[in-house]
């Protein structure tokens, strides 16, 4: 696999080279952002190790050169090396199609792990790239592709959970958290906590019809087109520090995914999706749900259910995706779950329901977020008997700042 190291450092350009060839990796060097960007276009490098600051063109001009360029259908696995550390340039960063980061003075073994974890994400993107090609061919070819790449795809849940975020972050003053269940080795289930800009953060939860791998498949490439912040194809965008306008729209997300993802006639597959806009300034969280409930909102210490909305996405051609806006305040919490978690039956066949999940949740408001998903799911647990699950869960919480 070629990594392209883009950095005017001589000594640590030849440093990096040293370690990715004794790593196994082809290493082709490039002395600032200009001649990187030349032999981009010459080695079609899988991975770019970039300098973020650089003579001429650094390193985020560099990536926003390479997401913008239309001819190139390929992915490519992006590191910046940066002393930066602000929140504003992290943001900056991902906008411009960053995948990931090293500090400087940056340490061989963090590097070796960021670049294997690079390695991958790219062979499982090929992966995809290649079974999207079979798709077209025919039905019989479909199945055999899928036998095929499904050992491979097991031993990939790893890459799966590497597009979630952390059980627990802070961004501002609100907090967040997150539990993550899949009732498999692969889940149809994904989540995420996306920083769009300084103010707006994308909350999401989607839940893919079915099981196995064409339900994993799927949510893997939702997972992956949702994080991307920069290029001509991103989704999600934020919005200038001044404007006093909203990024993307949530019906606009959904309208988005819609035109991309129809309705698959054969696999019967779709997904359902809650999506928000959370402005950490002036305390908005506008949302839209796409057949897929909650979220669930605890203020003043009492939980109200906010009721889904269809359709899931991909049912029909232009469907109208219905916006909601909440006016939250200081210490009002959001849950956002799909079906699995309220869907866990007793011995007598009884679900575990929306109103005990959000009782639960309510109940340990003088917890820990954190602790608040872990009753709340251990509730569920238990009225099921303690036997797995037999859904995916993803349950995502945040709390007013």
């Amino acid at each position: 696999m070629t990594v392209l190291i883009a950095e005017d450092d001589r000594a640590t350009r030849a440093r990096i080279t040293a370690y990715l060839e004794a790593w196994g990796y082809r290493a082709v060097e490039a002395a600032d952002g200009a001649d990187a960007w030349e032999k981009f276009q010459i080695f079609d490098p899988s991975i770019i190790i970039s300098d973020w600051q650089m003579p001429g063109i650094d390193g985020v001009e560099l990536i926003h050169k390479i997401r913008g360029d239309k001819e190139d259908q390929s992915y490519h696995y992006a590191i910046l090396l940066t002393s930066r550390a602000e929140m504003k340039d992290l943001v900056e960063g991902l906008e411009a199609g960053a995948d990931d980061f090293v500090a400087k003075p940056f340490d061989k073994d963090e590097l070796r792990v960021r670049v294997q974890a690079g390695e991958r994400i790219i062979r499982l993107e090929q992966a995809l790239e290649e079974q999207n090609l079979k798709l077209e061919a025919s039905n019989r070819e479909i199945t055999q592709a899928n036998q095929r790449m499904r050992e491979s795809l097991l031993a990939a849940a790893t890459i799966q959970q590497s597009y979630l975020p952390p059980a627990e972050m802070e961004i501002g003053s609100t907090r967040f958290a997150c539990r993550y269940e899949p009732c498999e080795e692969l889940a149809g289930d994904t989540l995420n906590i996306v920083p769009l800009d300084q103010r707006h953060v994308a909350l999401y939860t989607i839940d893919v019809s079915g099981h196995g791998v064409p339900a994993a498949l799927l949510s893997v490439h939702l997972s992956r087109i949702l994080t991307r912040l920069g290029g001509s194809d991103a989704i999600l965008h934020g919005c200038d520090e001044d404007s006093e306008g909203a990024p993307s729209a949530p019906s606009e997300i959904l309208a988005q995914l819609n035109r991309k993802f129809s309705f698959d006639t054969e696999n019967q597959q779709y997904f359902t999706m809650l999506i928000g806009i959370l402005d950490l300034r002036k305390r908005l969280f506008q949302y839209c749900s796409a057949g897929h409930p909650g979220p669930i909102l605890v203020s003043g210490g009492k939980p109200t259910i906010l009721r889904p909305t269809p359709p899931a996405v991909g049912f029909f051609p232009e469907p109208a995706f219905t916006e909601q806006t909440l006016e939250l305040a200081a210490g009002d919490r959001l849950l956002f779950y799909t079906d699995g978690v309220f869907e866990a039956a007793n011995d007598a066949g009884e679900e575990f329901g929306e109103e005990r999940l959000a009782t639960y949740f309510t109940d340990a408001n003088g917890d820990g977020l954190a602790g608040a998903l872990s009753q709340a799911l251990n509730a569920a647990r238990k009225w099921s008997g303690g036997r797995p699950f037999d859904d995916d869960i993803s349950m995502l919480a945040a709390e007013i700042g």
